[in-house]
C-alpha cells in the first residue's frame, strides 16, 4: 500500500518548527492555521476529482455515491456560487480594512492587488491600527510608499455594505498578495481575534515575508515589532474605555 503522504509526525514538527521558542499556546495557533491550509488543500485534491469525475460524463448522482453522500449535498458543496462565497471571505473584515482593501485597489489599477499595494493602502485609514502602528514606529506614508513602491492612494468614498461587498467581490491578488491575506488569517487566530482589522492586515504581509515585508523590516517595522506596538494600542484603547 502506498504510504500516506503527510503523516502525522510530519505536521507535528512542521508546526514546531514555525516557532521554534515558542510555547504551548503559540504551537496551538499555528497549528489552526495550518490545519485551515490542509482544509482548503484537501477541498481542492476533493474538487480537483469531482471535475475530472463530471468530464469524464459522471452524474451527480455517480459523484454523490462515491464520495458516501447524496447528489443534493455533492451539489451544494461542488456547484460554486461566487456571490455567497464572496460575503464570506470578506465577511469578518472591518469597515477600515474593507475600505483599505478598496483603497489597494484603486492603487493597483488593472493590476493584481499586491502586498505593497495592501501595505499603501492602510495608510488611507490613518484612525486604523495600522496607520497609528506605523507613525508608532516613527515612519510616514512617504517613506512606507517609496520603501514597497506603491502608492499613495487616490481619494474614494465609503460604499454602503452591499455595494462594498460586491466591490471586493471584483478584487483580484497577486500571489503575494493572496500570501499577505493568508497570513492576516493567521495574525487574527493568534491573537484570538474573531475580526479582521487593519493591525491584522499589516501583520499578514509582514508573515507574508515578501517584497513588501522586507521593505517594511527595512525600516525597523518587522512582524516583532509589530506585535509589541499593537499590544501596546489595545492597552490604551483598552485603558481610555474603562476611563470613559
Amino acid at each position: 500500500m502506498t504510504e500516506f503522504p503527510l503523516p502525522l509526525d510530519n505536521l507535528i514538527a512542521y508546526v514546531q518548527a514555525l516557532h521554534p521558542q515558542g510555547g504551548p499556546l503559540d504551537n496551538l495557533s499555528d497549528a489552526m492555521v495550518v490545519s485551515a491550509r490542509l482544509d482548503e488543500q484537501s477541498d481542492a485534491l476533493i474538487g480537483y476529482f469531482v471535475d475530472q469525475a463530471r468530464h469524464s460524463g459522471a452524474s451527480w448522482s455517480q459523484i454523490g455515491a462515491s464520495m458516501g453522500i447524496t447528489k443534493q449535498a455533492a451539489q451544494k458543496r461542488f456547484v460554486r456560487d461566487m456571490v455567497p462565497e464572496g460575503q464570506q471571505l470578506f465577511s469578518r473584515f472591518t469597515r477600515r480594512a474593507r475600505n483599505a482593501l478598496g483603497a489597494a485597489g484603486r492603487i493597483a489599477g488593472a493590476d493584481p492587488i499586491s502586498a505593497a499595494h495592501l501595505a499603501a493602502a492602510l495608510l488611507t485609514e490613518p484612525e486604523g491600527l495600522a496607520a497609528r502602528i506605523i507613525l508608532k514606529a516613527g515612519l510616514t506614508s512617504e517613506q512606507v510608499c517609496t520603501a514597497v513602491g506603491a502608492g499613495p492612494a487616490a481619494p474614494g468614498e465609503d460604499a454602503d455594505a452591499d455595494a462594498d461587498a460586491a466591490a471586493l467581490r471584483q478584487l483580484s491578488f497577486s500571489d503575494d498578495g493572496k500570501a499577505a491575506l493568508k497570513g492576516t488569517l493567521k495574525a487574527a487566530l493568534r491573537l484570538g481575534h474573531n475580526y479582521i482589522g487593519t493591525e491584522h492586515l499589516l501583520l499578514g504581509i509582514l508573515f507574508a515575508d515578501g517584497h513588501a515585508a522586507q521593505a517594511l523590516a527595512s525600516l525597523g517595522l518587522d512582524a516583532e515589532t509589530t506585535e509589541r506596538l499593537l499590544a501596546a494600542e489595545i492597552q490604551e484603547v483598552q485603558a481610555n474605555r474603562k476611563a470613559g
